[in-house]
């Protein structure tokens, strides 16, 4: 298998065919379809088309997501090669892999190595951005270090989500929707211009809820994993005479489902747990479990409240734009888990955070008429996190005390950034770019009850260098080359997992990763057909990796190095006006070289939630019926190879192949007022699971499932 990836990715570099994006377009007269292909993105941070990026992006745009009914953010990887999403929670807590770089930490207190940007603004409590997936103009997933001009965290990359602005003029959308389940939504927005081509006001809203998805046997209890998400944006808008635009953005996110249903299985002999009981055998009737199907003693409950807000000032000047962009939010976080998926009370974890996060960026662009162009600004965000997480393990009480986990987490960074561009002739471009971050932290008040006393407060303190240089050629005006090397950091990290053992409790040091990337991107046929490609290679030194040794001792360590090769490929074809194809490839060959664990040498071993390839493929296409009547049919597929969640790759920690198909049919009015339209999802009915952990002390495998195969009907209004 490496062999063949080698040879991919010489061909690759030969062929010179560039990864980049599937980017989803509604449907344009033939003769207009070159002028549609040209998406505007914002991946460096100023508007540009997609096809002269040098980056490698993924772009889905308001109808491409309406198309794959996609409504929350552990969704999107249906459509992204090389981008997967896995949950220990419900879905508001996505946590992203990608390219092979993930996080195995779970605590409340971590911070992913792919960053989750809202209009431009980083925010590092994921659970936050789980159920902000509406009124949303595009999606954008940028592949590789993202270190200029996002910053820290973007060791793997950016998931960048662009809500839509106001339009100046009043309009309205509602969407109504029932599903399998009962399963229930209320989507939709209103814009009303409050002063004429100046200020406008847009508030868009999203609700739903439905049964749960795992069926609890016990009498006494709930289904659990149902859906229930709330969430509400207002968007102020605002246009000067003298060049300057103002966007306030306020939102709001209530989240109340049941806790997740976890189909645990005993890692012992003859799947038993520490109490010698087998999870997967229904105790009232003693038969096995079905695949989504548990018998616990507490139900539990998630909890997730969220409101903030984003301004975003630009001033436009004779050689360039000056931006300002401020956000506050607070969030909160409850979740009350039955982690040993049983009737007894073997292990119950109840998760508990509050957040507070603030951040100003301030940056200039320039708009010369020469052949030098660049960006260049400040940065600053800091963050206050409160935890407190009781387990209760072996029932508690006489056999072992109610741990009550408590800290205080403070986190500082600033950052001055520059990024340019020089057109050396009207083919080449070469471009670089470098940003200093300094990044403050403190833990203090960690204890745990009765046994940990207060500890001392620790600190870190990191300032590093991240940057990219790299070159581009347009070959011919649908064609282009580009290459560059990047490189990316996360900051230092407290182990917010310490439980019994005051020795855990340490900071891992910062991770760093240098990449190099070649690619191109093309259009032929008259570029009805895109065809883009990228070739990578990773090193990656001291991962942050969180150790599991046990409920009672788990360890943030750093994993000495890794390496990942790989490509993506994509293609899109708007074969007619009314029919379009995409297809996409992600090949991913990730190996720990240097790991030591718990006196184990796990260097060889695959890396985690790495699947060596992943494949995804979708259909559009629209035809006029009788009356005026459009029917449009959208279909997608997706593929994903087996991968592990534990860095040993035991058996229990592999998932195998993992088969999605989703579609979706819609019959448009012909004042286009309204729709109607039929999805199905998960329609190959996958019961893979979306998150493991093992764990020795209770002897128990906690895993997470899909939802099942799901049906719906919506109708949506507009005026």
């Amino acid at each position: 298998m490496r062999n063949t990836k080698k040879n991919v990715l010489g061909t690759v570099a030969v062929l010179g065919m560039a990864a980049s994006a599937h980017a989803q377009q509604a449907p344009a007269p033939a003769n207009h379809i070159a002028d549609e292909n040209k998406v505007v993105v914002t991946a460096q941070k100023r508007e540009q088309f997609l096809q002269e990026v040098p980056v490698s992006v993924n772009v889905m745009n308001a109808q491409s997501l309406a198309n794959a009914k996609l409504d929350t953010g552990t969704e999107i990887a249906r459509l992204v090669a090389n981008l997967r999403v896995s949950t220990l929670g419900d879905e508001s807590q996505p946590k992203f892999s990608l390219r092979g770089i993930s996080s195995s930490e779970f605590n409340l207190n971590a911070i992913s190595p792919t960053g989750a940007f809202f209009d431009e603004v980083y925010v590092g409590a994921q659970y936050l951005g789980g159920a902000q997936i509406f009124d949303v103009e595009r999606v954008e997933v940028l592949r590789g270090p993202q270190g200029t001009l996002f910053g820290k965290n973007t060791t793997a990359g950016a998931v960048n989500f662009i809500s839509r602005k106001p339009t100046f003029r009043q309009q309205g959308e509602l969407t109504l929707g029932v599903g399998s389940n009962n399963y229930r939504e209320a989507k939709g927005m209103v814009e009303v211009p409050l002063i004429e081509n100046r200020l406008s006001a847009r508030l868009a809203f999203t609700g739903a809820r439905s049964d749960g998805y795992i069926k609890n046997v016990n009498p006494a209890g709930h289904d659990l994993s149902n859906i229930e998400r709330k969430a509400m944006r207002l968007t102020l808008g605002y246009k000067g005479d003298d060049g300057l635009t103002g966007t306030l953005r306020l939102f709001a996110v209530n989240n109340n489902p049941e806790a997740i249903g976890a189909t645990n299985e005993g890692l012992a002999a003859n799947g038993l747990n520490a109490n010698g009981k087998d999870p997967r055998v229904n105790p009232f009737t003693g038969a096995r479990l079905g695949d989504r199907e548990v018998a616990t003693d507490r139900s539990g409950v998630i909890e997730v409240r969220g409101s903030g807000g984003y301004l975003t000032l630009n001033k436009s000047l004779d050689f360039g734009t000056i931006t300002s962009i401020t956000s506050f939010l607070n969030g909160r976080f409850l979740n009350l888990v039955d982690a040993d998926g049983t009737m007894d009370p073997l292990l119950h974890i109840d998760f508990r955070s509050k957040t507070h996060e603030f951040s100003q960026d301030l940056r200039f662009s320039s708009s010369f008429d020469g052949p030098f162009q660049f960006i260049a600004g400040v940065y600053h965000q800091r963050d206050n996190v409160d935890i407190g997480t009781t387990y209760t393990i072996f029932g508690g009480p006489p056999v072992l005390p109610i741990l009550g986990q408590r800290y205080h987490q403070e986190r500082r960074s600033h950052a001055a950034y520059v990024d340019g561009t020089y057109d050396v002739d009207e083919r080449v471009t070469v471009y670089g770019g470098l940003r200093y971050t300094r990044d403050e932290g403190d833990l203090s008040g960690f204890h745990v009850t009765p046994i940990i006393p207060v500890q001392p407060t620790l600190s870190y303190s990191d300032a590093k260098p991240t940057g990219r240089l790299g070159a581009s050629m347009k070959v011919t005006r649908d064609l282009m080359v580009y290459g560059h090397y990047a490189r990316g950091y996360r900051s230092s990290a407290f182990n917010g997992g310490a439980l019994t053992n005051a020795a855990d409790l340490n900071v891992a040091k910062p991770e760093y990763l240098n990449s190099f990337e070649v690619g191109v991107k093309s259009q032929v046929l008259d570029r009805k057909l895109t065809l883009n490609a990228s070739a990578f290679r990773y090193d990656f030194k001291q991962q942050q990796f969180l150790n599991v040794v046990g409920i009672s001792s788990q360890q943030l360590v750093n994993a000495g190095q890794s390496q990942i090769t790989g490509a993506e490929f994509e293609a899109m074809l708007q074969a007619t006006r009314d029919l379009r194809f995409n297809a996409s490839v992600g090949l991913l060959d990730g190996t720990y070289r240097s790991l030591l664990l718990n006196g184990a040498d796990l260097s060889g071993k695959r890396m985690i939630e790495a699947p060596r390839y992943t494949a995804n493929a979708g259909i559009d296409y629209n035809m006029l019926v009788a009356g005026g009547y459009k029917l449009s049919f959208h279909g997608d597929a997706s593929l994903v190879g087996e991968q592990y969640f534990l860095a040993t790759n035991a058996p229990k920690s592999r998932v195998g192949v993992t088969r999605d198909v989703a579609a979706r049919v819609a019959l448009l009015s012909p004042s286009k007022k309204v729709e109607v339209a039929v999805y199905g999802k998960n329609l190959s009915d996958n019961r893979n699971p979306t998150g493991i952990v093992l764990d020795p002390t209770s002897q128990t495998k906690f895993t997470t499932v899909p939802y099942p195969r799901r049906y719906g009907v919506d109708v949506t209004f507009r005026y």
